[in-house]
């Protein structure tokens, strides 16, 4: 059904863009000067870009039906921070990081060790700031775009009976452990999701309720 994969996609979309909110909003919790400034903001970055991204597993945001286009006030925003993504972030393309090598010197001048030096630029705050007000943009526009979808999807499912239902597909669950772990698998157009668990035996007198699993 098409409106259920559009869902599915929305969905998908707005999960990218509340990593992106959470994270940057931790980085703003942490403040410019903390050691996090850096990867919290280019983990926000990544996850915003996502949507924007071709994928083989579901539609490009800004090409969906029924999206709205990145608002003209935040646009050059949305240009400057896919850029980043790009040159910075995903790639070391960008003049915001300068490695260079650095001689030591002695008192009277003579070069004693060579080391290896990278100046790095950090996202300013008030980009950030800005940055924050593009998320939000975005998140509205998707929340829109999902809420007509799950009508159409709601009134059709309420006309359905419990047999029809009943023979609904379900997501595929499948359980491993967490010496397992595996990024190699491609997501399906079916749901399906793999948990990793840990599991411990217990130790000698240590009481079941002592032990850890998961």
């Amino acid at each position: 059904m098409e409106d259920t994969r559009r869902l599915v996609d929305l969905t998908s979309h707005a999960s990218d863009l509340s990593e992106a909110s959470h994270t940057l909003a931790q980085a703003f919790q942490a403040g410019e000067e903390s050691p996090l400034w850096v990867p919290l903001t280019s983990h926000a970055v990544t996850a915003y870009t996502r949507p924007f991204i071709l994928s083989n597993v579901r539609s490009r945001l800004d090409e969906m039906p029924g999206i709205t286009a990145v608002p003209t006030v935040l646009k050059p925003v949305h240009d400057l921070v896919r850029k980043y993504r790009n040159t910075t972030v995903a790639h070391s393309q960008s003049d915001l990081t300068m490695p260079v090598p650095v001689a030591i010197l002695d008192a009277a001048g003579q070069a004693v060790d060579v080391i290896g030096v990278s100046v790095i630029q950090p996202m300013p705050r008030v980009i950030a700031e800005q940055f924050h007000s593009l998320i939000s943009a975005m998140e509205d526009i998707v929340d829109q775009a999902t809420e007509p979808v799950r009508g159409r999807l709601r009134a059709w499912s309420k006309q359905q009976g419990p047999e029809n239902i009943s023979r609904w597909e379900r997501p595929e669950l499948i359980h491993a452990a967490d010496t397992d772990f595996t990024a190699a698998r491609k997501r399906k157009r079916t749901p399906r999701h793999t948990s990793y668990w840990r599991v411990e035996c217990l130790s000698s007198g240590q009481q079941p309720d002592e032990g850890l699993i998961g």
